[in-house]
């Protein structure tokens, strides 16, 4: 057989197999639930509120015992320093807590933004916040990133992403949302991502049977695959991700 006579891939098949694992982000992975709590997160402790608005979590942070720097790039609000993500005034090694609340997304040069996290955090420090992923264009918003991006970019960076959480909401309900707008969807929203969650659930049943089954394997091993599956089909249509990310 020459070349052009050999059987051509089909399309969008690369040239590796991906295994469900492989996916899958390494950290704990959580559907529709909390990951972390301020108040805990920040007592007694140096928090650089990254992107912090008008400083709702000033308040928090100072009841707390703890000292808050608020960053913005602009001037207005609340914060303490006018500076970019990407070229942050301070020494290394410098503070506890860095929190970015759906700010990673507006940030042009975010593997930048994430490398200076890296660099301002003390070792053990976290890094907690919100990014958007499967939202439509907001505002002005660059980088919009999957489980697997911020899993790289910790891991780059000398951090570890610890906890992921996702399947709150989806990108599906947000764009009709965004569609209907100025009708209320607040509710109707609420129950398609219920919705979306029920059907995940029906579909990673369904896995379970062939997994055992069709594919022999022991029954603990189906149901570690199938909530894996469950898990990384609402992280894969998921709004957007709370997360934890630790340095080493």
């Amino acid at each position: 057989m020459t070349v052009n006579q050999e059987k051509k891939p089909e399309l969008g098949k690369g040239v590796r197999r991906l295994t469900l694992k492989d996916q899958a982000p390494d950290c704990e992975i959580y559907i529709n639930k909390p990951i972390y709590d301020l108040k805990e997160v920040c007592a007694g402790k140096k928090v650089a509120d990254i992107g912090c608005g008008y400083g709702r979590n000033k308040e928090l942070v100072e009841s707390l015992g703890g000292e808050w720097v608020g960053v913005e790039p602009f001037e207005g609000g609340a914060h303490t320093v006018v500076a970019s993500a990407e070229d942050l005034p301070f020494e290394d090694n410098s503070f506890d807590v860095v929190i970015m609340d759906a700010v990673l997304e507006h940030i042009p040069d975010v593997g930048k933004a994430i490398a200076e996290v890296g660099r301002i955090l003390k070792p053990d420090g976290v890094f907690v916040g919100y990014v958007a992923f499967m939202e439509c264009f907001h505002e002005i918003s660059y980088s919009h990133l999957s489980f697997k991006a911020l899993e790289h970019y910790s891991n780059i960076n000398g951090m570890k992403l610890e906890k992921i959480s996702g399947g709150s909401a989806f990108g599906i309900d947000y764009h009709l949302r965004v569609l209907f707008y100025p009708m209320p969807f607040k509710y109707c929203r609420k129950l398609i991502a219920m919705g979306i969650r029920a059907t995940f659930y029906l579909k990673s049943q369904m896995a379970y049977l062939g997994l055992k089954y069709k594919r022999g394997l022991s029954k603990s091993e189906a149901i570690e695959m199938t909530n894996l599956y469950y898990k990384v089909e609402c992280l894969r249509q998921s709004n957007g991700f709370s997360y934890v990310i630790r340095k080493k």
